[in-house]
C-alpha cells in the first residue's frame, strides 16, 4: 500500500538521513477530540475511561499519521510547511498493520458505557476509538500506523524505522520548496526499490497539487539494479 507523509523540509531531510519517521502522540495532534470520538453517558464508565485508558494511550501509544494521497493543497498547507515542505511516499510490507481513519458527523454513542461492569473494551472497540474523527477532517484521507511502547530519543520524540516494513518510493518537493531534487536524491541511502524524486506544482485546471513535468525527475536505483543496468 502506498502512503504519504508530509512534513517540513528540515524534518524530511532528518527522516531520510536517519531512515526513520517521527511519530506523533495523541496529545500532540491538532485535533483536541483525539480519543474522544465516543460519547460515554455513564459517569462511572467515563471516569474509568479517563483514568485507565485515555491516560494510558496518551503515554504509551505513538502513531505515524499518513495520507493515501499527496494532491491536496490543504494538506500541503497544514503539514507541508505551507507548500515549502516535502512529501515522502512509501510502500508498506504485508506485516505492517495500516489503520484507515473513519470520519463521522456525531460522536459514537454507547460504545464504552459498559466500562466498570467488569468489562474491558474489546480489540474492535479500541481500534474504533483510535481511528474515529470528526467528518471535517476527512480531507486528510488519513491512515495510521501505531507503535506501542515506543522509546523516546534524547529529543523527547518517538521514531519508527523504515526497515523492515516501510519502503520509501517517492520524494515530492512542494510548490514553494527551495531545495533541489539533487539535495534529496543524495539523502537516499541504500534503497531497496527505486526512489523517484520530483517537483510539485499547482494544477492549471483544478484545485490539485500535481507533478511538475517541466522539471526532470531523479530516480535513485538500488545497487543491484545499477550493477545489472
Amino acid at each position: 500500500m502506498r502512503l504519504y507523509y508530509l512534513t517540513a523540509c528540515e524534518w524530511a531531510e532528518k527522516t531520510l538521513r536517519e531512515q526513520r519517521f517521527k511519530l506523533s502522540t495523541f496529545d500532540e495532534a491538532n485535533d483536541p477530540f483525539e480519543l474522544l470520538a465516543v460519547s460515554i453517558k455513564n459517569r462511572h464508565a467515563r471516569q474509568i475511561y479517563k483514568d485507565l485508558i485515555y491516560k494510558h494511550w496518551n503515554n504509551h501509544l505513538a502513531m505515524l499519521c499518513t495520507s493515501t494521497s499527496w494532491h491536496s493543497p490543504v494538506m500541503w498547507a497544514h503539514y507541508g510547511d505551507k507548500h515549502r515542505g516535502v512529501c515522502i511516499g512509501f510502500d508498506t510490507a504485508e506485516h505492517v498493520q495500516v489503520c484507515p481513519v473513519s470520519y463521522r458527523t456525531d460522536r459514537l454513542p454507547g460504545l464504552l458505557d459498559s466500562l466498570g461492569q467488569r468489562q474491558l473494551p474489546t480489540e474492535e472497540q479500541i481500534m474504533t476509538v483510535l481511528t474515529t474523527k470528526f467528518k471535517d477532517w476527512q480531507y486528510e484521507r488519513e491512515c495510521r500506523i501505531f507503535a506501542e511502547g515506543s522509546e523516546r530519543d534524547a529529543d523527547g520524540k518517538a521514531y519508527l524505522a523504515f526497515q523492515p516494513g516501510l519502503i520509501p518510493r517517492e520524494i515530492i518537493l512542494g510548490v514553494r520548496c527551495e531545495a533541489s531534487l539533487r539535495d534529496f536524491a543524495d539523502l537516499v541511502i541504500d534503497p531497496i526499490n527505486s526512489v523517484e524524486i520530483f517537483k510539485a506544482r499547482a494544477a492549471f485546471d483544478s484545485f490539485k497539487i500535481v507533478r511538475q513535468k517541466q522539471v526532470k525527475p531523479i530516480v535513485v536505483k538500488p545497487e543491484k539494479q545499477l550493477r545489472h543496468g
